[in-house]
C-alpha cells in the first residue's frame, strides 16, 4: 500500500496539471476569439476611413477644378485701386468697376453655395 500512495499523489498532481493546461487552452481560445473580433472591427473602421479619404480627395479635386476654372481676373485685380483712388471717374471706368465687383460677388456666391452643400 505504501507504493500506491506516491502513485496516487503523482496522479493527483498530473490531474491538476492537466486541468490547469485545459484552462490555459480555453483562456487562449477565448483570447483568440476576442482578438479576431477586434481585428474585424478595426478592418471595418479602416474601410470606413478609406471611403472617407476617397470622398475628401474627390472634394479636393472638385475645389481645385473650381479654382483652375475660375476667371483669371480674380487672380489679378487690374486697376481697381486706381479707379477707387481717382476722384474723377468717368462712366466707363465706373461701369468696369461695377462689372468686376458683380463678377466677384457672383463667384463668392457660387463658392458659398458649394461650401454649404459640403456640410
Amino acid at each position: 500500500m505504501s507504493e500506491t500512495l506516491p502513485v496516487l499523489s503523482q496522479m493527483d498532481s498530473f490531474e491538476d496539471k492537466a486541468f490547469r493546461l485545459v484552462e490555459m487552452v480555453h483562456a487562449g481560445r477565448q483570447r483568440i476569439i476576442a482578438l479576431e473580433q477586434e481585428k474585424a472591427e478595426l478592418e471595418r473602421e479602416r474601410t470606413k476611413l478609406a471611403i472617407e479619404v476617397t470622398k475628401q480627395q474627390n472634394q479636393l479635386r472638385q475645389l481645385e477644378k473650381m479654382v483652375n476654372n475660375s476667371p483669371k481676373e480674380f487672380s489679378k485685380p487690374t486697376n481697381i485701386p486706381k479707379i477707387v483712388n481717382n476722384k474723377h471717374n468717368d462712366a466707363e471706368t465706373t461701369a468696369e468697376l461695377k462689372q468686376q465687383l458683380t463678377a466677384y460677388i457672383e463667384e463668392l456666391d457660387r463658392c458659398i453655395a458649394y461650401l454649404s452643400d459640403l456640410s
